[in-house]
């Protein structure tokens, strides 16, 4: 319903006259679990919009008893709270569009999503919304303007796709309407159409200047900072974002992860620029790491991870007795400013994006101990997007073209990239794929690419098959992420969910597996993967996995020095939890492995959680891993296996004084000690490791390793996107000989000697048009 003028107060209560005199949408369904019956309680929805944008009023019955509020940080996603959504088709049709959460307690989440259901929370909006407690349960209001979101150009009306999801925490349930469970085939395509009349978006600006002071606590050096970002979009369908500046200082930290592997760990992007109107640059599904499946995943193919944008330098020639200590080649380089342009033109969507990184000075030492300052220019980075979209017919095709640039004078990387969808008129059938090279100064250039084709034999039942080819030399590193080259794969997954069981509310079964040859015809990865999770009545969760390895060649961990033979391996693992929307909520877990040339690895897992009220929540982790056979290289063509114990321990406490005022303290920490068993050599033709006496002058390889993040966060959100951050950082990274110390000397080591240590405060303030 379209009204000219809205005199609401987004309070969360339904009070307005302008409430009173509109249709009332009433028929939901439960959507998760997928049984499509009548909810227990009624969810009564108002929707009405202006020139300015969409108002949407529900009213929600619940027994006061079993209301789950629950505040956390914005976008953090948790099932077991009482919460109210819409997500919209802005494109109308089913190209792409937006999704809104508010959480009762008004905590809000948001995001973008992509057909059928490619959801992502890289995207943070200036929308307004509010709940309150009533005497029959709960209400909410939200409040969204139309110059936030991407809408084609259209002149009087326009239809767009609307889909409202209610959350019941203490049912871990989730009621839509219209009826359409996640699990469906299509999604976007069936979401309920609404018109829009005269929604024709005015020109908007707005202007975010931010300063901040940081005091590095090693260096004793303090920096203060100024700089602006800028949103500008002169129609629904084109929008230009600039940064200049930019300090990241304030950014949640990356969970720590030990890898002493040849293969590089995926980190998420959490910088609000980078994440801000990213669905364009989202190639394919593989771009994207999956949420939270039950099965085995892996790492993202995509060519852009803007991570590599202002993350560490290219290491500096050094001339000899020069030395560049690790702290300094971890450093972040700061940026002088980037820009962002995406937009619509008809069947079109395009984008382009460009960053300057400033140059880099190392701090360095010579064999006399002199210090000396080393300089090295930054890395210039560019990418162009193009993709044409058609969904006449009701099957939906596209075709897109990505090419990236990252320029520096020492190194220069361009790759460019062919994507393809289908997507049949019924959603069962659905084809995804990209083809892309890559050309580095002083490299051969290289190709690669892959193709997946999934089928839905019917609602909660899929199967997907993939095939993938990578020559040697194709290298996506500079500005994407591509975990190896040199290798043809084959894919593929089934996964099944049943709901309503009667002895389990639901049920899902993942079976996968893949085969993988280098391109010398070496068998070089693959594994049969079974996992199931399960939700009791009680709403507890029981997951099993089991994963087998036949026997296979490493080409990689060996750095270069040739492939050898590992053995057959079985892992197993279970995990037991308890509802997690009670006050205190509880895991169990554990498993076994077998290690590459044999040896069983034992590992246990416990966690608590304490949510006492709304306000406060504390977390508590521990795992304990005991390996007997651990493989590691030790540089050349040396290779050893380890005893080892590993402890892994986390800790949060988050308390909000307000629904917009959080504090948060965060410790994550690693240890491992490790002691010597064999000593071994990589044959000079694939084959077994060869196990020999290890020379005198290497010395014993036993070592320890100690890693913290500990990260003490607080937040006011002034306004929508209007923040005061105070935040303090101490961050370790560790290896030494082991020197028969216990766990709590490595967390003491991390401590006493860290990395970085950093206070920052910053204010970022939204000035609108």
């Amino acid at each position: 319903m379209a009204a000219e003028e809205a005199d609401v107060r987004v309070d969360g209560r339904l009070d307005e006259p302008v409430w009173r005199g509109l249709p009332v949408q009433t028929d939901f369904a439960i959507v998760t679990p997928d049984t499509l019956e009548t909810p227990p309680y009624a969810t009564r929805l108002r929707l009405f919009h202006t020139d300015k944008g969409l108002y949407v009023g529900v009213d929600m019955d619940q027994p006061a008893e079993t209301i789950v509020q629950r505040l956390t940080g914005r976008d953090v996603s948790i099932n077991e709270r009482d919460s109210i959504g819409i997500m919209l088709d802005t494109s109308g049709e089913a190209r792409y569009g937006y999704w809104f959460e508010l959480a009762l307690g008004n905590t809000v989440s948001d995001g973008t999503m992509l057909p059928e259901q490619r959801f992502s929370r890289e995207w943070d909006g200036p929308w307004r919304g509010a709940t309150a407690t009533t005497e029959t349960g709960w209400s909410a209001e939200i409040m969204i303007p139309w110059n936030i979101v991407a809408m084609p150009q259209a002149d009087g009306r326009r239809q767009i796709g609307t889909y409202v999801v209610r959350r019941v925490g203490h049912r871990h349930a989730r009621w839509g309407w219209p009826p359409l469970p996640f699990n469906s085939p299509t999604f976007m395509t069936d979401m309920q159409p609404l018109l829009l009349e005269a929604v024709d978006p005015r020109q908007q600006i707005e202007i975010y200047p931010y300063a901040s002071a940081s005091r590095d606590r090693i260096d004793g050096d303090t920096d203060y900072k100024a700089g602006v970002d800028v949103f500008w979009r002169p129609s629904t369908n084109f929008q230009l974002t600039g940064t200049l500046n930019p300090d990241f200082g304030a950014v949640e930290s990356d969970d720590v992860v030990i890898n002493l592997t040849a293969t590089e760990t995926f980190f998420p992007e959490k910088r609000l620029f980078f994440v801000e109107g990213q669905q364009i640059f989202v190639a394919t599904p593989r771009a994207q790491v999956d949420g939270r499946p039950v099965g085995r995943t892996s790492p993202p193919y995509t060519l852009i991870n803007t991570r590599r944008i202002g993350g560490r330098p290219l290491e500096p020639e050094t001339p000899a007795g020069v030395q560049v200590s690790e702290r300094e080649l971890i450093q972040p380089v700061d940026l002088i400013g980037a820009v962002k342009m995406t937009g619509q033109f008809g069947q079109l969507r395009y984008g382009a994006m460009a960053a300057v990184e400033d140059d880099v000075t190392f701090n360095a030492t010579t064999d006399a101990t002199a210090a000396l300052k080393l300089k090295a220019p930054g890395t210039d980075y560019g990418v162009a997007r193009l993709l044409w979209e058609d969904n006449s017919g009701g099957a939906t095709r596209g075709l897109g073209i990505l090419s990236t640039a990252a320029l520096n004078p020492g190194r220069d990387a361009l790759t460019h990239g062919v994507d393809w969808h289908y997507l049949t008129a019924n959603g069962k059938w659905k084809v995804d794929g990209q083809a892309f090279t890559s050309d580095i100064d002083g490299q051969a250039q290289g190709y690669g690419g892959f193709m997946d084709l999934e089928y839905t034999y019917r609602r909660g039942m899929q199967q997907r098959v993939g095939l993938e080819i990578m020559d040697r030399n194709v290298d996506l590193n500079d500005l994407g992420f591509l975990q190896r080259n040199n290798y043809y794969r084959l894919r593929s997954a089934f996964t099944r969910t049943d709901s309503n069981l009667s002895w389990a509310r639901d049920n899902e079964f993942d079976i996968r597996g893949f085969a993988q040859r280098n391109l010398d015809g070496l068998f070089t990865s693959g594994g049969l993967f079974a996992s199931n999770r399960l939700i009791l009545n009680s709403l507890s969760t029981l997951v099993a996995r089991l994963h087998f390895f036949p026997k296979q060649f490493d080409d990689l961990n060996s750095f270069g020095n040739g492939a050898y033979r590992v053995e057959e391996r079985l892992e197993a693992q279970f995990e037991y939890a308890s509802d997690a929307s009670r006050a205190l909520s509880w895991s169990l877990g554990g498993g076994f492995s077998e290690e590459g040339l044999g040896g069983d690895s034992f590992h246990a897992a416990a966690s608590v959680g304490w949510q006492p009220n709304d306000r406060l929540n504390a977390r508590l982790s521990i795992r304990r891993d005991d390996r007997d056979g651990w493989l590691l290289h030790q540089g050349e063509d040396r290779f050893a296996t380890f005893a080892a114990d590993q402890l892994r321990t986390t800790f949060s406490l988050d308390y909000f004084l307000t629904a917009k005022q959080q504090f948060r303290a965060s410790l994550q920490w690693v240890g491992v000690k490790a002691t010597e068993q064999r000593f071994l050599r990589v044959p000079s033709t694939p084959g077994n490791l060869i196990p020999e006496e290890k020379p005198d002058d290497l010395g014993p390889f036993d070592f320890s390793v100690s890693q913290m993040a500990l990260q003490i966060r607080y937040r006011w959100q002034l306004a929508p996107l209007s923040d005061l951050f105070v935040v303090y950082t101490r961050f370790a990274d560790q290896a030494r000989p082991l020197r028969g110390a216990g766990f709590e000397d490595l967390l003491q080591d991390a401590f006493d000697d860290p990395l970085g240590d950093l206070f920052v405060v910053k204010l970022r303030y939204r000035l609108g048009s």
